[in-house]
């Protein structure tokens, strides 16, 4: 995941756009109704003023994924190109649930986060952690430091059964983000100094009221979180006593990890497509497209023959481990991924202009190209297998004066470095995108993308 601020997104809003359209009427496929007037480019995309609309395929095991300005008290100004869906979270084998709006769909994470507070009321059971005398680790209940390229989360592991659609996941380990002013259990030293960005503890850091991670492997740390020695000092996982003391590094086994609730379906278990309409030039208000889970599983999720497989690297000591190589005007970034939770295309190249008077943009800057910078890029995989598609980076300042927020065109520099291109939501603008999990069916030897 990695998104940056929409900073004067909101600012200018009504300049260039038409009226904002809260509802969608009949002829789409299964759409509400209203008086509003609705283009339907054919039976499944239409265009409803600044609303955009895929609503197919359709099923018990999709759900609507929108791309709007936020959650309610979210970010003041908006946010652009983050995907959201709604999750259920029960207490397990109950009826006890809270249904939580605007969770970011992040195809580049692995595990369900939601902000503590939107499930207070479930009293949802902690994960125990048994003490550990050779390692030093007491009994305690489980923590989570889980970092992002930017910022981090803390919390606690709660088990938890997780609804999407008409897809169950029983009695998952799940991370409750705590958003309290005083942290319980209290942060770690460690969590605060890698946090890079700083800690992600509300709605207004988040953009979102939680994360959920959809990716490529089944949980969130796997082999390196087993033992609480861990690799290059970063802690993941915390044993926190009872009494108060302070949390210990703790390794946990992979069955109460943090899990990707969609192994945990009982048939559409083994990736995700992702289906989002084609944006104008200049964006849309909001973007409602699909979620679909399950590969080849059901009628409404069949790889077709025209897409193009691309294996990830799976060599867990190669310095490219899960990524793809991707060559874009004769630069070669061979650490790249598609990701849902980056919201624009993140990548460095000094020949495009960063002088922008609207947003900075974080770390690094958006690009403000004088022309709209339209390149192909040719994509790699392990197998050398390729694959060429067209990519777009519009000005920033043109865009966020829109008061849209949805772009497929929006790109920045978020300093991951040279060889890092981040293939984010824009990507997925006119696309259906298959990611596939790793040792679920079809990936049994390693995951990959499609599209």
């Amino acid at each position: 995941m990695r998104f940056a601020d929409s900073v004067g997104l909101r600012a200018f809003a009504g300049a260039f756009v038409l009226a904002v359209v809260a509802v969608l009427s009949a002829g789409c496929g299964g759409g509400t109704t209203s008086t509003t007037t609705v283009t339907c480019r054919d039976p499944n995309v239409c265009v409803a003023d600044e609303v955009v609309l895929q609503n197919a395929p359709t099923g018990p095991n999709t759900t609507e994924i929108v791309v709007d300005s936020g959650p309610s008290g979210g970010f003041v100004l908006g946010v652009t190109n983050v995907p959201y869906v709604s999750v259920t979270v029960c207490q397990p084998g109950t009826s006890q649930c809270a249904t939580i709006d605007h969770v970011l769909l992040d195809s580049g994470s692995y595990g369900l986060r939601v902000l503590k507070s939107k499930v207070a009321s479930l009293g949802l059971a902690p994960v125990d952690v048994a003490a550990d005398a050779a390692s030093g680790t007491p009994a305690g209940t489980a923590a989570e430091c889980y970092a992002f390229v930017l910022g981090a989360v803390w919390g606690p592991l709660a088990r938890a059964d997780v609804r999407i659609a008409d897809e169950l996941a029983p009695d998952i380990s799940i991370q409750l983000i705590d958003d309290g002013s005083t942290k319980s259990p209290s942060l770690p030293a460690n969590c605060q100094s890698n946090a890079q960005g700083g800690l992600l503890d509300s709605v207004t850091q988040l953009q979102a009221n939680g994360i959920l991670g959809i990716g490529m492997i089944g949980v969130d740390c796997g082999v390196s979180c087993l033992t609480s020695a861990y690799p290059g000092g970063y802690v993941v996982y915390y044993s926190c006593p009872p009494s108060g003391a302070a949390c210990q590094p703790a390794g946990l086994p992979s069955s109460t990890q943090v899990r990707n609730p969609v192994t945990a379906f009982a048939v559409n278990n083994n990736g995700t497509m992702v289906v989002m309409p084609p944006l104008p030039e200049l964006g849309a208000k909001v973007a409602r497209g699909r979620l679909v889970f399950g590969i080849g599983t059901q009628s409404n999720n069949q790889l077709p023959q025209s897409a193009r497989m691309y294996q990830v690297q799976t060599d867990p000591f190669s310095a490219n481990y899960l990524y793809v190589g991707l060559d874009v005007a004769g630069r070669a970034y061979p650490q790249s991924f598609i990701d849902t939770g980056s919201n624009a295309l993140f990548f460095s190249d000094p020949g495009i202009s960063k002088t922008c008077n609207v947003s900075s943009g974080g770390a690094g800057g958006w690009y403000c190209p004088t022309s709209t910078w339209r390149q192909s890029g040719t994509l790699t995989d392990m197998a050398g297998m390729q694959g060429s598609f067209d990519l777009a980076v519009g000005n920033a300042d043109t865009l966020f004066t829109i008061g849209a927020a949805a772009f497929s065109n929006l790109g920045g520099d978020a300093g991951q470095g040279a060889e890092t291109f981040s293939i984010g939501m824009p990507f997925f603008y006119g696309r259906t995108v298959f990611t596939s999990i790793w040792q679920q069916r079809l990936a049994e030897n390693g995951p990959w993308y499609a599209f």
